[in-house]
């Protein structure tokens, strides 16, 4: 298990303890802030859509959001896995997902998974035009990523979506999805409300994907990096998965999550400022240490067998050393509730000072390690 995330974060993620798999959404393939303005590119506040109204319309929302928008097209070199020869003369579509486009330069936000291993990018705007674009950077842990378009000389885009504050959302506030399913039906819309805030899900690579939003707005693959709205017409989420549960013969797959844009604002900040978001960093490959319960019941994460330290990493000037155990993080033990990664780096910035409990040859040891930066080829 890899401090940093396995590529097995694409695709489908199961969670076979309680029967549900969660499903990212993208077609095809395998695979505030100054900088974000409040208006749109027509100059209409954030607040127009309620002042002019007087009640939420969905409607209203969507002739205002949706030209903001698009369909993300990955493209990739196709390679034969025998011979390791290029099978195209060009990159070619593997995948589609969807984004919105944030500010009047071009810049526009979408999921991670939609981007990854991309060699170029195209973007299908709402009147059908296709744009190229390149990408500027992202954050893998919280999927979240950064694209600029190519704008001819006097192109202009045809709407900025407006962010809004996810901080107050609550159970049972309306919220509007749209996104491109399967990468053909283009700027679909639904509806739905808030469920709860503030949730995680086992991503199946060693972490819990933080900061989501749980809705019932119906979103499907090709969804992926769309926005969801609150009734102001505001950003508040990134439509990442859906959740589907079978119990017998039953099944229910209503639920969707969305990233809360309070928590991918620094990010989209970081890359459009530096080119980077920086994450902390402990610089060891580890994997999970599995205790079992009496009585049959199933293995739990009980900590994290340190296997490599990596040269010149945090984890090595602070004196860990393979074979070594971690249980705890700041006395928070390591569980399935508080993943490891999760304690490392998702809680914390490069620069701070983390104690780990360590158990080296049977005997229990507290290592203080100050974090690094996680270094960005880790995220290609």
């Amino acid at each position: 298990m890899y401090e940093s995330t396995p590529r097995s974060f694409n695709g489908i993620i199961k969670r076979s303890a309680i029967g549900a798999a969660l499903v990212l959404g993208l077609a095809g393939g395998t695979i505030g802030t100054a900088l974000l303005p409040e208006v749109s590119a027509q100059g209409t506040s954030t607040d127009a859509i309620t002042q002019q109204t007087g009640s939420f319309s969905v409607a209203d929302i969507v002739e205002q959001v949706n030209p903001a928008v698009v369909t993300v097209t990955n493209l990739q070199t196709m390679v034969n896995p025998y011979t390791g020869q290029s099978t195209s003369d060009a990159p070619v579509a593997v995948g589609s997902g969807s984004g919105f486009i944030i500010s009047e330069d071009g810049y526009l936000v979408t999921n991670y998974h939609v981007t990854q291993g991309g060699e170029a990018f195209e973007v299908r705007l709402l009147d059908g035009t296709i744009v190229p674009a390149t990408y500027v950077g992202g954050d893998q842990l919280q999927d979240v990523a950064v694209l600029k378009l190519e704008l001819e000389a006097g192109q202009t885009v045809p709407a900025v979506a407006p962010l809004g504050d996810a901080s107050q959302l609550r159970a049972g506030d309306e919220v509007v999805a749209i996104g491109s399913p399967y990468g053909e039906l283009t700027n679909s819309v639904t509806t739905g409300i808030v469920n709860a805030t503030g949730r995680d899900l086992d991503t199946g690579a060693g972490y819990a994907l933080p900061n989501l939003i749980q809705h019932d707005a119906d979103i499907y693959p090709g969804n992926s990096g769309g926005p969801l709205l609150n009734a102001e017409g505001e950003v508040i989420g990134i439509n990442v998965a859906k959740a589907t549960y079978t119990t017998g013969m039953n099944q229910t797959d209503s639920i969707g999550f969305a990233i809360s844009i309070d928590a991918a604002r620094a990010i989209i900040d970081g890359v459009i400022e530096d080119g980077q978001y920086d994450r902390a960093y402990l610089g060891v490959e580890a994997q999970p240490v599995a205790s079992f319960q009496n009585r049959g019941q199933a293995a739990q994460v009980a900590g994290q067998q340190i296997m490599t330290i990596l040269e010149g990493g945090p984890a090595a000037e602070a004196g860990l050393q393979p074979g070594d155990i971690v249980t705890a993080v700041n006395d928070v033990t390591i569980d399935q509730d508080n993943r490891f990664i999760n304690l490392v780096v998702l809680d914390h910035d490069p620069g701070d000072t983390i104690s780990l409990t360590v158990m080296r040859d049977g005997q229990e040891m507290t290592i203080e390690v100050t974090l690094g930066v996680r270094p960005a080829e880790l995220d290609q």
